[in-house]
C-alpha cells in the first residue's frame, strides 16, 4: 500500500480537499468552505499519497487551554486501506507533543454516534466522553414569534453544562468561551427565554428561560430560521434538556436516527 506523508495543508491542495468534502456525508459537510481559512492559519494538516491529498484533519486553539480536532477525513475512494487510522494517529501525535509544550492542555472533539471509526479509533487511544448533545430539525416551519437581539451576560449560560453548542464545534462554557461563541452566534430573546444562533448556519441553541417555557424557545428558533431565509429550523441541546427535547419531538422535529436522548458526543483526551 502507498505511503501517506502527513504535513500542513496548501492552498494548492484545495481542488484535492473539496474532492474529499464532496463525498463526505452525502455530499453535506463544511470541510471544502471552512478549508481555506484554515489553511491561512496552518491549522489544517494534509495526508498525501503518491502526489495527492487524499485525507486531513485540524487541530485549533480554543479557550481553557483546548486544542480542538476537527475535519478527519479520508476520500471515498481511499477509505479501508487504513489511512483514516494513520491520520487520526498523526492528528493524535501531534496533540500530544502541542499539549507537551505547554501550549493546550487537553484535545476535544465532536462527533455523530454513527461515526462508529472515528469513535472506536480515539476511545482506544484514551479519548472519553464528556458531554452529550442532540441535533433536530423541523422542515416547513412557520412561525410570527417576535423576537430581538441582546448582549448576553454569563448568568444567561447558566442553564448550559460544560460546553457551549457553536455549529460542530462545543467551546466551554466559562468566560473564555463564551467570548469566542458570541464572536460566531447571534443572541436572540423572546419574552423571558434566550438563544443563540450560529452565524451562517441554522443551529440554534437555548440558553436561560427555555427549559422552563420550551414553546417559546422553539417558536423564537423557528422565527429566527424564517428571517435568516432557512425552510427549516434546527436545535442543538444537551441530553439533559428533556422537557425541551420532548417538546420538540411533539411539535415535529425529528433526529437523523432514531434516537431520544443524544446523538453527538463530545470527547476529551487529557494526560
Amino acid at each position: 500500500m502507498p505511503e501517506l506523508s502527513i504535513r500542513i495543508a496548501l492552498m494548492d491542495d484545495m481542488e484535492d480537499i473539496a474532492a474529499i468534502s464532496r463525498v463526505t456525508w452525502d455530499g453535506d459537510d463544511y470541510l471544502e468552505k471552512e478549508a481555506p481559512g484554515w489553511i491561512r492559519d496552518c491549522s489544517l494538516y494534509a495526508g498525501e499519497v503518491d502526489g495527492k491529498v487524499v485525507g486531513t484533519f485540524r487541530l485549533s486553539q480554543m479557550p481553557e487551554g483546548v486544542l480542538w480536532m476537527e475535519g478527519l477525513r479520508v476520500h471515498l475512494e481511499y477509505r479501508s486501506r487504513g489511512y483514516g487510522r494513520r491520520l487520526a494517529d498523526a492528528a493524535y501525535k501531534t496533540g500530544k507533543k502541542i499539549i507537551g509544550s505547554g501550549k493546550a492542555r487537553c484535545m476535544e472533539f465532536s462527533t455523530y454516534i454513527n461515526n462508529e471509526g472515528s469513535i472506536h479509533i480515539t476511545m482506544s487511544q484514551g479519548f472519553r466522553v464528556v458531554n452529550r448533545f442532540i441535533l433536530m430539525t423541523r422542515e416547513g416551519i412557520d412561525s410570527s414569534a417576535e423576537i430581538e437581539r441582546f448582549e448576553p451576560i454569563q448568568k444567561d449560560f447558566a442553564a448550559l453544562t460544560e460546553h457551549i453548542p457553536c455549529g460542530w464545534k462545543y467551546p466551554r462554557n466559562c468566560p473564555g468561551g463564551i467570548e469566542w461563541a458570541l464572536q460566531r452566534c447571534d443572541a436572540f430573546r423572546t419574552g423571558d427565554v434566550y438563544f443563540l444562533r450560529k452565524r451562517d448556519s441554522n443551529e440554534a441553541t437555548p440558553l436561560r428561560g427555555a427549559e422552563e417555557d420550551p414553546d417559546s424557545f422553539l417558536d423564537g428558533a423557528e422565527t429566527a430560521a424564517m428571517k435568516a431565509g432557512d425552510s427549516r429550523s434546527c436545535i442543538v441541546l444537551h441530553e439533559s434538556g428533556q422537557n425541551i427535547i420532548e417538546r420538540a419531538f411533539d411539535r415535529g422535529y425529528d433526529s437523523w436516527e432514531p434516537v431520544t436522548d443524544y446523538n453527538i458526543l463530545v470527547f476529551r483526551y487529557d494526560t
